[in-house]
Protein backbone atom coordinates (compact mmCIF):
# COMPACT_ATOMS: atom_id res chain seq x y z
CA UNK A 1 0.00 0.00 0.00
CA UNK A 2 1.34 3.39 -0.95
CA UNK A 3 0.91 6.16 1.46
CA UNK A 4 -0.97 9.32 0.18
CA UNK A 5 2.80 10.97 -1.12
CA UNK A 6 3.70 7.89 -2.64
CA UNK A 7 0.19 7.55 -4.15
CA UNK A 8 0.78 11.33 -5.92
CA UNK A 9 4.13 10.56 -7.05
CA UNK A 10 2.96 7.68 -8.88
CA UNK A 11 0.34 9.61 -9.81
CA UNK A 12 2.38 12.43 -11.26
CA UNK A 13 4.33 9.67 -12.87
CA UNK A 14 2.11 7.87 -14.61
CA UNK A 15 0.25 11.53 -16.09
CA UNK A 16 3.84 12.17 -17.26
CA UNK A 17 4.88 9.07 -18.87
CA UNK A 18 0.89 9.39 -20.57
CA UNK A 19 2.28 12.76 -22.25
CA UNK A 20 5.45 11.97 -23.44
CA UNK A 21 4.83 8.74 -24.20
CA UNK A 22 6.09 8.33 -28.38
CA UNK A 23 3.64 6.30 -30.48
CA UNK A 24 5.32 4.18 -32.60
CA UNK A 25 5.65 5.53 -36.29
CA UNK A 26 2.97 3.85 -38.77
CA UNK A 27 4.82 2.02 -41.71
CA UNK A 28 4.38 3.35 -44.73
CA UNK A 29 3.28 2.30 -47.89
CA UNK A 30 6.22 1.86 -50.30
CA UNK A 31 5.46 4.48 -53.21
CA UNK A 32 5.43 3.28 -56.76
CA UNK A 33 6.34 5.86 -59.66
CA UNK A 34 3.31 7.06 -61.76
CA UNK A 35 3.28 5.22 -64.87
CA UNK A 36 4.51 7.02 -67.95
CA UNK A 37 2.74 8.39 -70.75
CA UNK A 38 2.91 6.53 -73.26
CA UNK A 39 0.76 8.59 -75.84
CA UNK A 40 3.76 10.02 -77.55
CA UNK A 41 7.62 9.48 -78.04
CA UNK A 42 10.16 11.31 -75.90
CA UNK A 43 11.73 13.71 -77.99
CA UNK A 44 14.75 11.87 -78.28
CA UNK A 45 13.12 9.68 -80.42
CA UNK A 46 11.45 12.39 -82.60
CA UNK A 47 14.81 14.62 -83.00
CA UNK A 48 16.54 10.83 -83.92
CA UNK A 49 14.37 10.11 -86.65
CA UNK A 50 14.93 13.49 -88.03
CA UNK A 51 18.64 13.08 -88.12
CA UNK A 52 18.36 9.75 -89.70
CA UNK A 53 16.16 11.17 -92.27
CA UNK A 54 18.34 14.37 -92.78
CA UNK A 55 21.56 12.57 -93.04
CA UNK A 56 20.11 9.79 -95.49
CA UNK A 57 18.57 12.51 -97.62
CA UNK A 58 22.41 14.35 -97.49
CA UNK A 59 23.86 11.07 -98.75
CA UNK A 60 25.76 9.76 -95.02
CA UNK A 61 23.49 6.59 -95.88
CA UNK A 62 25.30 4.30 -93.64
CA UNK A 63 25.28 7.49 -90.69
CA UNK A 64 21.78 7.54 -91.49
CA UNK A 65 20.21 4.20 -90.97
CA UNK A 66 22.69 4.25 -87.81
CA UNK A 67 20.75 6.78 -85.71
CA UNK A 68 17.92 5.61 -87.42
CA UNK A 69 18.70 1.94 -86.15
CA UNK A 70 19.36 3.08 -82.77
CA UNK A 71 16.84 5.34 -82.30
CA UNK A 72 14.14 2.36 -83.09
CA UNK A 73 15.75 0.45 -80.46
CA UNK A 74 15.69 3.22 -77.62
CA UNK A 75 12.62 3.86 -78.63
CA UNK A 76 11.64 0.25 -78.40
CA UNK A 77 13.22 -0.25 -74.78
CA UNK A 78 11.37 2.85 -73.78
CA UNK A 79 8.30 1.81 -74.38
CA UNK A 80 8.56 -1.80 -73.52
CA UNK A 81 10.69 -1.34 -70.51
CA UNK A 82 7.61 -0.94 -67.80
CA UNK A 83 6.24 -4.57 -68.79
CA UNK A 84 10.11 -6.00 -68.79
CA UNK A 85 9.88 -6.54 -64.88
CA UNK A 86 6.20 -7.67 -64.50
CA UNK A 87 5.62 -11.27 -64.01
CA UNK A 88 1.50 -11.32 -64.36
CA UNK A 89 1.42 -12.50 -68.17
CA UNK A 90 -2.69 -11.60 -68.06
CA UNK A 91 -1.41 -7.46 -67.24
CA UNK A 92 -0.90 -6.19 -70.67
CA UNK A 93 -0.74 -2.09 -70.78
CA UNK A 94 -0.84 -0.38 -74.67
Amino acid sequence: MLSDSEQRVWDDVERFWAEDAVEPPRPVPVARPAPRDLAGPPALVVAGVWGAILLILLGALVAGLSVGVATALGWALWRHWPRLGRTDPTTTTT
